[in-house]
């Protein structure tokens, strides 16, 4: 007897070994997705990668308990963000001035929170997916779409965004947004994973139809979609535009002015000159750390005095501080504030941003009461300036274009860029201006210009990407870069930008929540019929 419990306890022993080794190749495995999902978002030529990147988590979490499904997940979310946001570090560390382990850390929390996400969605996969694999393959996109779009996100990074330079792939998202490419690409990394397990399981291809089905329509009006706009495009005239990018390094404190320039006469100023003698016929300056416009009327005159001279109109950023007496809640105010200057030098038009960074411009909850306020900044500090929202949406018209102003990270939030176009005239041109410097040297430009490369298609408008650092770029509403700018270099260059007044807005512009409610209900549906199934298991077992 004591030699059998010992065999036993070997036999125990070894089985546990060889779930501990299990367990550590499903942590392998999530990490290759988590990897595999994210090239595509730092090198776009390697987008195939996110058509079946997440099959190797399926497989990963498949028969694990709920807590090892979540650890499992998580890993993989970890190396996704890890890998496609890396840039949060330099980000938190040029804004906050912190050390290495400082940065480290707050990076990680960053990264931490953003793969809760992904954990969400598999272990919602794992609660609600049954052995009917149609409904598995419809579940599956519909959990992930329904999750990203309402998980909170300083700064979201959606699947979708390593198709931008696929022309074919992302020209349906005029009708379902990027929440559509986002479906496709689930769909496509469910049906892999299913047809992998199909030797294992007694399903039929006949499961498959509607996927089938599904892509086929995707892909084939992305064919005859894009063929038309580049045809339209052809016959549009064009509006030469001016790009100005001063590469300014970012700054915590208001920068001094560069040797031989003055707040008066900055070097932007001086580029302007010589896109205007080039034949631009309005100039655009990207968002930037402090002008002096709305402080100064000294600097004021200057403007008004140069841009008269040049007789062409320039849109451009600055602070705008607003006391007390002018404001309506009886405090002061700053607003990150895009202007347009006329052709006269006068201030016309002016828009104040409303989509602000979280944490960067104002502290979520607590920003409207001063004592937790300061509270707050006591432990977390504060980026920069407390940022007040704008409120109502402006155009801007020059020369015979509407404009529609777009600060920063706005463009990244498809629906607000969607109610943006529908708030504003017809034939607009979409303007993205923003100061990327404090993400150095890395890829956040490039997938900052990769969605608004979407937002053009998804809004069917022409849109122009000003960064500060770059790389700019000028998007045509088929998705295709007509220009775009050397990154990290001072620059100033004319785009003979095709125009058209008559463009309406797209189906998503008009609708842009049509498919995410769509999603809802019919994943509402399915869990409602899993609930009722189940309780109908539960009675006709105790009958």
């Amino acid at each position: 007897m004591p030699e059998l419990t010992t065999n036993n306890s070997l036999t125990n022993q070894a089985k546990t070994k060889h779930g501990y080794s299990l367990v550590y190749w499903r942590y392998v495995l999530a990490a290759c997705s988590g990897l595999l999902m994210a090239l595509p978002t730092i090198e776009p030529r390697l987008y195939i990668l996110s058509w079946f990147g997440l099959v190797p988590l399926l497989f990963a979490v498949r028969d694990l308990s709920l807590r090892q499904c979540y650890l499992v997940s998580l890993a993989s979310g970890l190396v996704l963000y890890l890998c496609s946001s890396y840039w949060v570090f330099p980000f938190i560390s040029s804004m906050k001035g912190y050390g290495v382990i400082l940065s480290t850390l707050v990076s990680s929390l960053y990264w931490v929170y953003s793969a809760q996400a992904i954990a969400l969605v598999m272990l919602l996969w794992k609660l609600l997916s049954r052995n009917v694999v149609w409904e598995r393959v419809l579940l599956f996109p519909l959990l992930l779409v329904a999750t990203y779009s309402i998980f909170p996100s300083v700064l979201p990074v959606q699947f979708g965004l390593g198709q931008s330079h696929v022309l074919l792939a992302i020209q349906a998202t005029d009708i379902l947004g990027i929440y559509g490419l986002d479906f496709a690409l689930a769909l496509s990394n469910i049906c892999i994973f299913e047809l992998l397990r199909l030797r294992y399981s007694k399903s039929s291809l006949l499961s498959f139809l509607l996927p089938v089905l599904f892509f086929s329509l995707w892909f084939s009006y992305g064919y005859f979609s894009l063929e038309d706009w580049e045809r339209r495009q052809q016959g549009w005239a064009t509006k030469k535009i001016g790009l100005v990018q001063p590469n300014d390094a970012a700054s915590i404190a208001i920068p001094e002015p560069k040797t031989g320039y003055g707040w008066s006469y900055p070097p932007e100023m001086e580029m302007t000159e010589q896109l205007v003698k080039a034949g631009a016929e309005v100039v655009f300056w990207p968002e930037s750390r402090y002008k002096g416009y709305f402080d100064s009327g000294y600097v004021r005159a200057a403007y008004l005095h140069r841009v008269k001279q040049l007789k062409t109109p320039l849109i451009m950023q600055d602070l705008e501080y607003v006391n007390s007496r002018a404001s309506d809640s009886g405090s002061n105010k700053t607003y990150n504030t895009l202007f347009m200057l006329s052709a006269k030098g006068e201030l016309v038009s002016f828009y104040r941003k409303q989509k602000r960074i979280a944490f960067g411009e104002y502290i979520p909850l607590i920003d409207d009461s001063p004592a937790m306020r300061s509270w707050a900044q006591v432990i977390i500090g504060d980026f920069l300036a407390k940022i007040s929202e704008g409120k109502g949406r402006q155009t801007f018209t020059a020369a015979g274009m509407n404009i529609i102003p777009l600060i920063c990270f706005e463009v990244i939030f498809p629906k607000f860029v969607a109610d943006a176009v529908v708030q504003s005239p017809s034939g607009g041109v979409l303007l993205a201006a923003s100061f990327d410097a404090w993400f150095g040297q890395t890829h956040a430009p490039f997938q900052h210009l990769a969605l608004s490369r979407i937002r053009a298609v998804e809004n069917r408008l022409p849109l122009v990407h000003l960064i500060n650092n770059g790389p700019s770029g000028v998007v045509m509403p088929s998705g295709r870069i007509i220009a775009q700018t050397e990154a990290f270099s001072k620059l100033a260059v004319t785009v003979d930008m095709p125009y058209s007044e008559h463009l309406e807005a797209s189906v998503f512009s008009t609708y842009p929540r049509a498919f995410i409610y769509c999603v809802y209900g019919v994943l509402l549906m399915m869990v409602i019929k899993r609930v009722y199934v189940r309780r109908l298991k539960l009675s006709l077992s105790k009958t």
